[in-house]
C-alpha cells in the first residue's frame, strides 16, 4: 500500500514539473482582465474559460500527435514545434451598461509597450473593440496578444513561439508563397 501512494505522489510530481502553468494563466495575464474590467466599468462577470498551455503538454500534444501516421499530423505537429506558451480567457460581461462606449484602455497598451508589444491592428466601432499587438526580437515575431471586446463579453489571448516561422509554414502549407507577399516598390 505504501509503495503504490509513494508511486502516485511520484507520478503527481512528475506531472507537476512537466506540465508547469497548463491550467493557470500568468499573474500579468489576470492584471491585463483585471485592468481592463475595472476601467470599463463596475460589473459581474463570469469565467468561460480560462487557461494557459505551457510548454510541457505543447511537447505532450506532440508527442501524442507524432504517433498517428497521416500527412495532416505530421503538418500538426510541425506548427505545435513553433508554439511556446498559449494563455486564452474568455469571460462573460453581465450587467454590462449597454449605453456606455466600449473602449480599450489606453493605459492596457502603454503596459503591454512596456513588455515590447506594439499595435498592429486596432479597429473599433460602437458596440466593439479588437487589438492585435506583437512582440519582435530583432526581426522576429515572437509573440501576439490579442484584446476583443464586445457588449457581451471580453476575450484575451497570448501566444508565444517562433510565430514568424509557423505564419510562414501556414502560408507555404496552403499554396501561397512568401513572395507573393513582398510589396514591390519600384
Amino acid at each position: 500500500m505504501k509503495r503504490r501512494i509513494i508511486s502516485i505522489i511520484l507520478i503527481l510530481s512528475l506531472i507537476a514539473l512537466l506540465l508547469p502553468g497548463c491550467v493557470f494563466v500568468s499573474r500579468e495575464f489576470c492584471m491585463t482582465r483585471d485592468s481592463i474590467l475595472d476601467e470599463i466599468g463596475n460589473f459581474d462577470t463570469e469565467t468561460e474559460v480560462q487557461l494557459q498551455i505551457g510548454s510541457g503538454l505543447l511537447s505532450l500534444s506532440r508527442m501524442i500527435v507524432s504517433m498517428v501516421d497521416h500527412s495532416e499530423t505530421d503538418m500538426a505537429v510541425d506548427y505545435l514545434r513553433d508554439i511556446r506558451n498559449v494563455q486564452v480567457g474568455v469571460y462573460k460581461l453581465t450587467d454590462f451598461n449597454r449605453d456606455r462606449p466600449l473602449i480599450i484602455p489606453v493605459r492596457i497598451a502603454r503596459k503591454l509597450s512596456k513588455k515590447g508589444y506594439e499595435a498592429m491592428v486596432k479597429v473599433k466601432d460602437r458596440d466593439s473593440a479588437t487589438w492585435v499587438m506583437t512582440k519582435m526580437r530583432g526581426k522576429r515575431l515572437t509573440s501576439l496578444y490579442v484584446i476583443s471586446l464586445d457588449r457581451d463579453e471580453l476575450v484575451l489571448v497570448e501566444v508565444e513561439g517562433r510565430l514568424g516561422r509557423l505564419i510562414e509554414k501556414a502560408v507555404h502549407d496552403h499554396g501561397f508563397d512568401k513572395n507573393e507577399f513582398i510589396l514591390n516598390n519600384s
